[in-house]
Formats: C-alpha cells, structure tokens, sequence
C-alpha cells in the first residue's frame, strides 16, 4: 500500500503545484492587461496637437464631446471648459455634453452611435455606471465609428458602500491569510466592491486595450478625502452618490490637473487617424478633383463658403445613396425626466429620405408598459402604427423602433409620472453630405466652414470624384480623412433589451 500511497501523493502535490502555475499565470496575466506603458500625452496625442500648435494668428478648432450619464451632466464640465478657454486662448473649443442622466451603460449602448455619429467629436471625455460588458461595447463604438481621442474617467469618491473608496486590490493568487485592504476572497483575491472594481482594474484594462487615456478620479478623491479629514459626505447629495457644488469643484479640480499635465508635457507625439490632403486651389475653370483616401469620413474644411455644395461620387455612387450621409436626431423628450428621449435608438435601415416624424401616441396601459401609436413623416406621408410590445418597421423601410426602446415605461417607473394621451413624438432624418456646412468661428474674423462629404462609410479605402464650378476650391485648406481604429461597425453584442 505504501507505493500506491505515495504514488498518490506525488500526483496529488503535482496536482497543486500545477494549480497554483496556472493560477500565478493567471494572476500575471491579469496585472499585465491593467498596467498601460503608453503615456496619455500618446493616448490623445490629436488633442494635445492641435491644442499645442494652435497660434494667435491660426486658432484651431477641437470639437470635445462630454459623455455618459447623471455624473456627467451634474455641472463640473462648466468650469472645465471655462478654464480651457482661459488657459488656452489660441485654441477654440467646439463643446457638447450629451449625456442622459439614468443612463446606466446597459442603456447608454442603444443611444452611443447616434449621438457620437451625429457630432463626431476629436475628443470624448467618458464616465457611466452599469455593466462592464456595455461598457466595452461602448468603447468599441468609439473606436470603430469615430476616429476621437477617449480620456476615461474612473468613479469619484461616492459612500453608497463605505465612508471612503477601498484601496486598490492587487487581484490574482494570494496564499497569505492576511487579507489586504479592500480585498475579498480567498487564495484569489479580488476588489471588494464594484465600483472599486471597475475604477482600478477593468477601466484601466479597457484602456490599455482600445488605446484611451484614464483619469483616476477615484484615487484622487481617496487620496484627497485622507489627507484632509473631510468626510465624503460633504461633497455629495444626500443619495450619496452625486457630486454637490463642492464635489463637481473637485471633479473639476482633478481633471483639469490631469488634463494640464498631459498638455505641459507633450513632446510632438502624433498619430495617423486623422489626415490632412491638400486640396487643388488653382484657379481654372470647372472641374473635378479625385481624392484618394483609407478611413469612413471625408470633410471638406474652407476659409470661405464655396458657392455650391460640390457633387459627390464615392467609389462610383453618389452622396445620396451612402446610408451614413443620413443621420437622425434623438426624439423630443419623454417628459419626465426631462432629458431622457422618448425612444432610445430609431434605426436607419435604407432608402432614405430627409424629413421629420412624429410618432402619435394613442393609447398607453396604466402601467405604461405598452405604448400603441401611428406614425407620420413629412415627405412619405403615412408610415403604419405599431406597439412597444413588438418591432416597428415603417411602410417605406426607412427606419425600426426596438418595442424595449420606448422609455416611457422606465421614466415612469423612476418618477410616477403618466403620460397624457395623445401625445406626440419627434424626430427627423437629416442629410448631413449636403445642405448648409458647419461654421465654426475661430475669432479674428476668421471662420471655417466644415463640408461633409462623405460619412458612415466602410472604414477602409475610397475613391472620391468631386465636382467643382469655376475656382470655387480657391478658399480650400484641406480635405480631412478620418479612419477609427477598428475596421467593424455598429456591434450587436447586446440583444433589444440591453442584455448579453
């Protein structure tokens, strides 16, 4: 017996000796996916050019989108683009926050490429709650519809759990049987809580991954609450989770610290998402230009407005047959709360047509929960009715409403609020290749005016045929590419409800 018992022991200590490699593997593995060698001043390196390079006699345009939910939209941004605008005077900010406060991600993924699309900012500044599978769901879409630069911001120092945030866990294999500080488990640690979770360990490997910059907040706001003895309380309403006046003070503080610092020390990093093609400003009469380019936008930037808005033919077809050259707009409110849309996403399918819709509704249950209505657009004229309880397709194939993207049902839930019948929903489908351009005014009487030409393409290479009337690229500067980082589309990870 005495062999086989050994025998036994041997494959038994090997057994363990083989788990504890894995698991030290695994532990390395893990620790190596959240440390990031790449500098932030390299993550936003676009930013931090244009920021840098702008002059007093050339003012450069930086188009920043605020995104995410309640934190972002509770204020502290004000003082951020006040201070940008005071500290960098050579640089025009061009600003929105489109954030929808009770958006956690599991619902902020049916709204993200509509909004990003619609704007398609050089930077976003990111910060929601929810599940970390949206989330990252989110992030691809950053990545693969816009060609920004992404700053991600970790959570503030909220007490839903604690009076202060746990200290980092160093997660992975641990055969001490002292737990650290805001560690749980045992033999594999991990983050206490959630939030500590997300903030520490899956923002930070989320970054590494798709190449965003972080702003650790929640450290800061640790750090910040230590060393001075304030109770976080004081710097949060009553929920304990939003930032009062002093709290988005602080928030505000953090970040333009973060944001100053990357812009003091950037060093002429640049990167290739975003390219500049010369356009041919010879006077001569009309004509057409051939643009070559590898990305999924083509911009037209102009000192002057051009007399027309020149004809378009990409890869042999016209503006007006590419999908991505039709936009529409988020819907009129659900009432209360005020900011939330009354559908979440309106897809485009094909055919389009530039117009507005209203959505009519008749009848809704008590309980909100089912919604009837007809639907009518400006141009095509009566588009069918439909119910939450199932997909709307309009008659002439333009657009679907998912049942769960009405939101009447959950704003009801948050604030016992009816919905008085009938009620009208809007929203429309604009042509974006076509029509008036952007016109940013860059000060010094100068402006620039912004020509799409061509948008929502597949992210990879293009011809364009541009028709000119006589010596109208005069005022030309430049013909804009912009090519995201990851060559997909919209993804479809999460089904009509929000949910793997």
């Amino acid at each position: 017996m005495q062999p086989t018992v050994l025998k036994l022991g041997c494959w038994a200590s090997a057994a363990v000796a083989l788990v504890l490699l894995v698991a030290e593997a695994a532990t390395l593995f893990k620790r190596n996916q959240e440390v990031d060698t790449v500098s932030g001043q390299q993550r936003i390196a676009r930013t931090l050019e244009i920021i840098r390079t702008s002059t007093p006699t050339n003012h450069k345009v930086l188009k920043v989108l605020f995104y995410g939910q309640s934190i972002t939209r509770s204020g502290w941004h004000n003082a951020v683009i006040a201070h940008w605008r005071e500290k960098y005077p050579n640089t025009v900010f061009v600003v929105q926050n489109r954030a929808l406060g009770g958006f956690a991600s599991q619902s902020l993924v049916r709204t993200t490429a509509q909004d990003i699309t619609a704007f398609y900012p050089d930077l976003i500044i990111f910060h929601v709650y929810g599940d970390h599978r949206a989330y990252e769901e989110i992030l691809r879409m950053f990545r693969s519809l816009t060609a920004a630069d992404v700053i991600l911001q970790t959570d503030h120092g909220d007490v839903l759990e604690d009076v202060l945030p746990d200290a980092p866990c160093a997660e992975g294999l641990s055969l001490s049987l002292h737990r650290k500080p805001g560690c749980a488990g045992v033999l594999w640690v991990h983050q206490r809580q959630w939030h500590d979770e997300m903030s520490y360990h899956k923002i930070p490997a989320f970054a590494k991954e798709y190449g965003m910059a972080v702003e650790p907040q929640r450290e800061w706001w640790r750090d910040y609450l230590i060393r001075t003895h304030i109770p976080a309380s004081s710097m949060l309403q009553l929920d304990g989770l939003h930032p009062n006046e002093k709290g988005n003070e602080l928030i505000a503080e953090f970040f333009n610290k973060y944001f100053d610092n990357l812009v003091e020390h950037w060093n002429g990093q640049t990167e290739q998402n975003v390219i500049s093609i010369q356009p041919d400003t010879t006077k001569q009469p009309d004509k057409i230009e051939t643009v070559n380019f590898d990305g999924n936008r083509l911009e037209l930037f102009s000192s002057n407005p051009l007399a027309v808005w020149p004809s378009v033919m990409i890869d042999g077809g016209s503006s007006k047959d590419i999908d991505g050259c039709y936009q529409v707009t988020r819907s009129s409110s659900v009432g209360s709360p005020p900011d939330w849309p009354a559908v979440r996403r309106i897809t485009l399918l094909h055919d389009h047509t530039a117009e507005d819709w209203t959505a009519t509704i008749t009848n809704i249950s008590p309980d909100q929960k089912i919604v009837e209505f007809t639907v009518r657009a400006s141009v095509t004229g009566d588009e069918g009715n439909g119910n939450s309880s199932q997909k709307y397709l309009s008659k002439s194939g333009q657009l679907s409403i998912d049942g769960a993207d009405w939101m009447f049902e959950p704003a009801y839930e948050l604030k016992h609020v009816a919905l008085q019948v009938p009620a009208e929903v809007h929203w429309s489908v604009q042509y974006v290749c076509g029509g008036e351009p952007e016109v940013i005014d860059r000060g010094n009487g100068m402006k620039q005016y912004r020509y799409v030409l061509g948008a929502g393409l597949t992210n990879g290479k293009h011809t364009a045929n541009l028709s000119f009337p006589a010596n109208d690229l005069a005022d030309a500067v430049e013909f804009r590419v912009y090519k995201p980082q990851l060559h997909e589309g919209r993804l479809n990870h999460y089904d009509r409800n929000g949910e793997h």
